[in-house]
């Protein structure tokens, strides 16, 4: 028997208990010095920042931190808190799509070594990635009836349409992609080559090399641009009744197709619907399908959408790189060991070569 507490499955995230007095400096700083820091605590999700949840007197807040500059492998190049700032009031100014409040913006490292930025908590429910959400049969969404599937699966799908309002101009042109390409479409896949180009570290994966040959010689003739959120999926949605309080995660933000957004939602529940046929788990229940999925944005939107198959091989080109990026950074923990096969670096690489043969 042991005192010594068991080792972290995510040891690059910053213990709370090391933010704390940083963040109670913070709270006086702001709101005076009998301002009263207490409840912190970390949920044990994202992967491309750490999240602390805490509250100030009677104000339940939550910290979204920049990575910390010496950590190994960050998830992003960069993490920019201010465009995703400016997302935000973007979303709440121009659109009904439910955004949290932000309290403050920290641009620099004086409080907690590192950027951050503060926002009002939204009380609710999240779906988990890890168990996830379509498999836990304790969890939330699995105690929900099929009417309750049914509406989060079309509230969520508005959240959607609801973004898409917004058409490229003056106002997005903070989010104009620097690659090249004729549209914003072939930018965005140039910027996945360029995030590829980095997030490898030197190593070469064959089954994502393979991915941009083949989704640069398909590339849709799609000229529509829009306010892409990027990361459109439940697992950034605070719901209550099965319906969107709060969108989340704004990082992956950007221009280009309403397919783009469309294609990473469908692809998703193709994602947890695959991991459970893998593990030999019961199907996960029948929602944001291809095609349903484009008749319900039809529907609510009045637009058409096109080609969602090479957006879904595109959304899983994107989670390939960010999960051979895990991977990498899994191995420099001592976590995994390294692959013989580097395409095993990618926990959905035969999904996505299901997907890529179907072009």
């Amino acid at each position: 028997m042991t005192d010594e507490p068991p080792a972290s499955t995510t040891p690059w995230r910053r213990d709370p208990r090391e933010i704390e007095a940083g963040l109670g400096a913070w709270a006086r700083s702001r709101y005076g010095n009998g301002a009263r820091l207490t409840d912190v605590r970390a949920p044990d999700s994202g992967m491309a920042n750490d999240t602390v949840m805490f509250r100030v007197d009677n104000d339940a807040l939550v910290a979204r931190l920049a990575p910390v500059p010496t950590s190994p492998y960050p998830t992003f190049p960069t993490y920019d808190l201010a465009l995703q700032q400016q997302v935000i009031e973007l979303v709440r100014e121009r659109t009904v799509v439910p955004v949290p409040e932000v309290v403050h913006v920290e641009h620099t490292g004086a409080w907690l070594g590192v950027p951050f930025m503060v926002v009002r908590a939204v009380e609710g429910f999240v779906p988990s990635d890890n168990p996830p959400y379509l498999l836990d049969p304790n969890g939330w969404f699995m105690r929900g009836t099929p009417a309750d599937w049914a509406r989060l699966e079309e509230s969520t799908i508005n959240v959607l349409v609801q973004l898409h309002r917004v058409r490229d101009g003056e106002e997005l042109s903070f989010l104009h992609l620097d690659a090249p390409g004729p549209t914003h479409l072939a930018r965005q896949l140039a910027s996945h080559r360029a995030f590829y180009e980095w997030a490898r570290d030197g190593h070469t994966v064959p089954v994502l090399e393979q991915a941009f040959d083949v989704l640069s010689a398909t590339l849709p003739r799609n000229d529509r641009a829009v306010l892409n959120w990027g990361d459109s999926r439940p697992g950034n949605i605070i719901y209550r009744d099965f319906r969107p309080v709060a969108v989340l995660d704004w990082e992956m933000a950007a221009v280009g197709p309403p397919e783009a957004d469309v294609g990473w939602l469908t692809f998703f529940q193709r994602f947890w619907a695959d991991m459970a046929a893998g593990y030999g788990l019961p199907p996960v229940p029948a929602m944001f399908g291809r095609v349903e999925t484009a008749a319900t944005y039809e529907r609510l939107s009045g637009d058409r959408l096109e080609d969602l198959a090479w957006y879904e091989a595109l959304a899983g080109l994107r989670l390939g790189i960010i999960a051979a990026r895990m991977s990498l950074r899994s191995i420099a923990f001592g976590l995994q060991e390294r692959p013989a096969d580097p395409d095993d670096l990618v926990m959905h690489r035969r999904l996505l070569q299901r997907l890529l043969a179907d072009l």
